[in-house]
């Protein structure tokens, strides 16, 4: 059974992991195969996972249409068992270059491709992926809470806010979900007061790269066993890789007392935040899925939370 949180002020109970397509884009991790990623969309729903998380800018839109495809497969039942959090920022231009815009104008254009990508209307959840540094926030959201008031979009929120944009946005309207960077190796959003903002302000959180984008692997591979164009081939060696390597080594032996990997811990270790409605986690196939989701509603006690993050202190100084 999987666990289910409540989604901000909404009636919705969200799985407290759920499945991210930053990958399925095809385009900052690689080349992907797209009925692999279908097949893992549907094992995903089929095993419980209620939302599905996307953007614009995965892979300029063919991240959205995979997850409409998926959702229309076997007589388009899925549609009702998940729900579609996509965000909008950025786009491919008409020369290809990359625009960063939540202008009323852009986000007018995010709404038609949104809905005619995903095949919704209205859209599930949509959430600003980041500030434009151009638009005020108090414009950005305003937009997106008048497209809410009209039926456009059943929830709205933010992504990667600071903490004085997310009061901004608050002000303007109630933020329903908050997505940000937050790990056993980033603790920024915990230290900088955003999580206790959600939290007394009933804004639900939704957590990505809670597995330090690979350092937190259920095995830590070097940079030589990764493709070129991969980042980690250049990040996974050299002194970091070693102080990684004796991180990973002593993460697995608490992960042990549970029967876990040290990604299944990195996981139990996010949600154990009393701010963490959710962790995004990525999947290629659906073995990594079933993997994942058997540490739904687990959660650590303080000490283990304190043993793991003095790990984290130790392997930083070595």
């Amino acid at each position: 059974m999987i666990h289910r949180e409540p989604f901000g002020n909404t009636d919705f109970r969200v799985s407290d992991i759920v499945l991210g397509t930053w990958k399925a884009g095809g385009t900052d991790w690689g080349p992907q195969n797209d009925l692999a990623t279908v097949e893992t969309i549907k094992a995903c729903i089929d095993s419980g996972v209620n939302l599905i998380d996307t953007a614009t800018g995965y892979g300029m839109g063919h991240a959205e249409r995979l997850i409409g495809y998926a959702l229309d497969a076997d007589g388009a039942s899925r549609r009702e068992e998940a729900l579609v959090m996509t965000k909008w920022y950025l786009w491919m231009g008409r020369d290809e270059e990359k625009i960063r815009d939540c202008s009323p104008a852009a986000q007018a254009e995010f709404l038609k491709g949104s809905k005619a990508r995903l095949g919704q209307d209205p859209l599930d959840i949509v959430l600003l992926h980041r500030d434009d540094q151009v638009t005020p926030i108090e414009t950005a959201y305003g937009t997106l809470a008048e497209y809410q008031a009209a039926g456009d979009v059943r929830y709205i929120g933010v992504s990667n806010y600071s903490l004085d944009h997310l009061k901004r946005a608050q002000a303007v309207a109630q933020i329903q979900n908050y997505q940000v960077r937050f790990s056993l190796l980033d603790t920024e959003a915990r230290d900088d007061g955003r999580l206790d903002f959600c939290i007394e302000n009933n804004v639900s959180v939704g957590v990505f790269s809670v597995l330090g984008q690979g350092w937190l692997a259920p095995r830590l591979k070097p940079g030589a066993e990764y493709p070129a164009w991969d980042r980690r081939h250049e990040s996974h060696q050299g002194p970091e890789f070693e102080r990684m390597v004796f991180l990973h080594r002593e993460l697995q032996k608490i992960a042990d007392r549970h029967g876990w990997s040290v990604t299944q811990l990195a996981l139990a270790w996010v949600l154990s935040h009393p701010a963490v409605t959710f962790a995004i986690v990525g999947a290629s196939t659906p073995s990594q899925v079933e993997h994942n989701l058997a540490v739904s509603g687990k959660r650590l006690s303080k000490d283990e939370i304190a043993e793991c993050e003095a790990l984290v202190k130790e392997a930083r100084k070595r």
